[in-house]
């Protein structure tokens, strides 16, 4: 907990420090060009089949913490300074779980009250032209702009209205299991990209879309519970899981390239494999494999994790002969929002 403390500081310092420098006026031009420069990045760096539409769209974000006060100013202040790039384009966003009470319903907490939130959206507006976008707190922003979230949510979705996010490592509430493997992802032909698990700290779509999901983990909430540790608990990513693999994969893709929300916690199998690691992911040569690596802190080191100075947003890269270059490659390198995920980038 100390070093991820320390790691959050770290990152708020560096992303400060640039942000303050990047509005100095003999910086501007710099400014400019990069923002141009990234544009361009985004654009072109991962080609995609897209599914553009031609209707106006209004956007909401969501996301949910409990804490209220300078509690919530700290857990947010990373969300709210990152997500400044797109104040311009007026796009509302809010944290719809402040001062609630957590204690009492746990994860369940998050699917109530977005649906709260989004029914009094959906109450003012065309329930066709919103989109929302449900956000973790442990989540920042790396758009730049309105543009990069549609460019990459017209990606991403592949002619559905909802995506929800993925990463390397199997999670539902608990490290997976062989009959959570059999139950959605034996089929290994599906995957393409080293992040074919289903992740609930991001989700993005039309909000009628997104109101239906919350409907539904809602009612069938008794069926997502599950133990880890001494806790029989209910879990939003167990719940999400099943709903967008198996209960309604017709109106959800997978955003197997993390072009909406990039993890940043990296697993991939050792070399050579060894035993003791819990985390459950894929292997280079198709298969599951069940005691996989963390590769955070390598990656951390080698600058795979960047922060551009002069946009202060953070944007994968990846060098030849890097560690993990062939899965990272399979990843977008300018997503719209980064997870922590319980790990720091």
């Amino acid at each position: 907990m100390r070093a991820r403390k320390k790691n959050i500081h770290r990152l708020l310092t560096i992303q400060g420090n640039c942000a303050h420098s990047a509005l100095k006026k003999e910086m501007r031009f710099n400014f400019v060009l990069a923002v141009f420069l990234v544009k361009c990045i985004f654009l072109l760096s991962f080609p995609c089949e897209k599914f553009f539409s031609t209707e106006e769209r209004k956007l909401v974000v969501f996301t949910c913490d409990t804490r209220s006060g300078w509690k919530e100013f700290q857990a947010l202040k990373l969300w709210n300074s990152t997500g400044a790039n797109l104040w311009k384009d007026r796009i509302f966003m809010k944290n719809v779980c402040k001062g609630e009470n957590w204690g009492r319903l746990g994860f369940l907490t998050k699917p109530l009250l977005y649906r709260r939130s989004l029914q009094l959206i959906l109450e003012q507006e065309s329930t066709s032209s919103v989109y929302v976008i449900l956000m973790d707190s442990d989540t920042f922003w790396s758009a730049t702009n309105i543009d990069h979230i549609w460019h990459n949510y017209d990606c991403a979705r592949r002619g559905k209205d909802l995506v929800v996010s993925s990463e390397m490592s199997c999670w539902v509430g608990r490290y997976c299991n062989a009959s959570d493997i059999s139950r959605w992802y034996s089929d290994t032909s599906k995957f393409t990209s080293y992040s074919p698990f289903v992740n609930s700290g991001v989700v993005m779509g039309r909000a009628n879309s997104v109101k239906r999901m919350l409907d539904y983990i809602i009612l069938n909430n008794h069926s997502y519970y599950t133990t880890y540790g001494r806790k029989f608990k209910f879990d939003d990513q167990y719940a999400i899981a099943d709903y967008a693999l198996n209960i309604a994969s017709h109106e959800i893709s997978v955003d197997y390239h993390q072009q909406i929300s990039a993890s940043c916690s990296i697993h991939a199998p050792g070399d050579p494999p060894d035993s003791g690691w819990p985390f459950v992911c894929r292997s280079r040569n198709g298969t599951i494999a069940y005691s996989c690596h963390i590769y955070n802190n390598l990656l951390r080191r080698q600058g795979h994790f960047s922060v551009d100075p002069f946009t202060c947003l953070v944007h994968r890269v990846i060098r030849n002969g890097m560690p993990l270059q062939q899965e990272l490659s399979t990843l977008s390198l300018t997503p719209i929002i980064w997870h922590g995920n319980g790990k720091t980038c």
